[in-house]
């Protein structure tokens, strides 16, 4: 039995939490969170353990690993207290939110033993994982650029919410662009120059609302163009497109990845029934295989019970804040930020 420790029972702990429920040999046995009334319904949706601290919470016994799931504000308060404990802990993204906790925290868990990884969700997801096999094994030949199209149309914080205070959550770029950016990281590798622009989430404006653009260039000489969007009407899309000397790939919001071969027919690939022919599928087949957050808990679960799975890192978590902070940087100065 592995036993999930919960520190932040908002949104995502209790999305994390419902993971257990399908998820075989684990359960949710404590719970810290500010707001009692928060603490209290998880306690009695799980049965967890209520404590008064992330300290208390982290060093309990009854708690194996520790789950970050409070604002990303306060991401740093929850990690040390596991780290003190020395726990293995999983982190929601974005790891923290300044360059000065990011250095903090990676020179706290650099070199740690225990387990340590980051919500990077799509990571798990059978259409990245063929995507990058897809990549690496050639499929498409020498990768040129990527587009990545995310905005997102039903945006409704509110002013006082920390989610729509900029220096709280870092806007789109570093809560919802940051899974993009790590993906193109994982495919493409080290990225060597940043520009953007971006509203900031911009107090200016009637309504919280964002927009950034960028353009990353990688290492390898990939051009990465990203626009990722909080408004409160319109569209919403997600949509990753890759294009190399031979062919396409793009992925989108479905459970499939569309291959464009250089002769101008397509192949539409089921991610997800590819997936099920490997041994790891296999043993998902009687649930939702299509759903990231069952796939993350149920690899950090299989590590913890000695059965490693691709995990991303605390090196992989600073790796997307810096560009992310690259592009902050970048739309405040109107100058490229070499990395």
């Amino acid at each position: 039995m592995i036993r999930y420790g919960i520190i932040g029972a908002g949104r995502m702990g209790n999305a994390h939490a419902s993971q257990t429920r399908a998820i075989e040999g684990t359960a949710v046995t404590g719970v810290y969170d500010i707001s009692p009334e928060a603490a209290e319904k998880m306690h009695a949706d799980y049965g967890a353990a209520i404590y008064h601290s992330a300290e208390e919470l982290a060093s309990a016994p009854e708690v194996d690993c520790v789950i970050v799931t409070s604002p990303t504000y306060c991401h740093q308060e929850g990690v040390r207290a596991a780290a003190a404990a020395h726990k293995p802990v999983f982190c929601e993204k974005a790891l923290c939110r300044t360059p000065e906790t990011e250095k903090e925290l990676l020179a706290l868990l650099k070199d740690y033993d225990k387990l340590f990884t980051v919500g990077f969700v799509r990571r798990h997801l059978a259409k990245s994982i063929l995507l990058k096999r897809m990549i690496d094994s050639g499929t498409i030949g020498k990768i040129r650029y990527c587009n990545v199209d995310l905005p997102l149309g039903k945006y409704k914080r509110m002013p006082g919410d920390w989610f729509a205070d900029f220096d709280l959550c870092g806007g789109v770029i570093i809560d919802m662009l940051a899974h993009h950016i790590d993906l193109a990281n994982w495919f493409f590798g080290k990225a060597k120059r940043v520009y953007a622009d971006s509203l900031l989430l911009s107090k200016e404006l009637p309504l919280p609302a964002d927009y950034a653009a960028s353009v990353i260039t990688y290492e390898s000489g990939v051009i990465c163009n990203m626009m990722c969007s909080w408004q409160r009407f319109g569209r919403s899309n997600e949509l990753m497109e890759i294009y190399g000397d031979n062919g396409a790939l793009v992925m989108d919001g479905s459970s499939n990845i569309t291959h464009f071969s250089a002769d101008g027919n397509s192949t539409l690939i089921d991610a997800e029934k590819e997936w099920k022919k490997e041994e790891h599928g296999a043993r998902l087949e009687e649930v939702n295989i299509g759903s990231g957050l069952f796939c993350q808990l149920k690899n950090i679960t299989d590590t913890l019970n000695g059965k490693p799975r691709p995990l991303p890192t605390i090196q992989d978590a600073c790796n997307s804040l810096d560009i992310s902070f690259a592009m902050i940087e970048s739309a405040k100065s109107g100058k490229a930020v070499s990395l």
